[in-house]
């Protein structure tokens, strides 16, 4: 959650905020301005480095396995609540990020697929290509 929250446009310029009110207060010494700048800078971190955490810890709790299976007519993903397919249209972009890969779709879904996840470095090629094809070039 972290990596979406640090990639938000709301997100940045709430930290740009905070840090433009807090330089402008020690400029200026005007104590209102470093109060309200720490202030927004605390909340930024609230909001994007303890609050994704505290919801993730909870999902680990709970034990909510979710199983992914990908194939040229899209990918299922199935749980203890139950099993749902989707097409590939419903991701317009992917990328690699460290040990991750990341499905972009519309309205901000992000899917994340850990590398752990393929038994053989030939199931994580056949996975590339599937989203070559379907998806098209990182």
């Amino acid at each position: 959650m972290s990596y979406l929250a640090l990639r938000s446009r709301g997100a940045v310029a709430m930290f740009l905020l905070g840090l433009a009110l807090l330089a402008a207060g020690a400029g200026t010494g005007k104590t209102a301005l470093i109060i309200v700048g720490s202030a927004e800078l605390g909340a930024w971190l609230f909001l994007v480095i303890v609050l994704p955490r505290t919801g993730s810890a909870g999902v680990a709790e709970r034990g909510t396995e979710q199983t992914l299976s990908f194939s040229e007519d899209g990918v299922t993903a199935a749980n203890s609540n139950g099993e749902g397919s989707f097409d590939w249209r419903h991701w317009t972009r992917w990328s690699s990020v460290g040990d991750l890969y990341v499905l972009q779709g519309a309205r901000r879904v992000v899917t994340f697929i850990p590398r752990r996840a393929f038994a053989t470095p030939e199931s994580e090629s056949e996975f590339r290509e599937l989203l070559a094809r379907h998806i098209g070039k990182r």
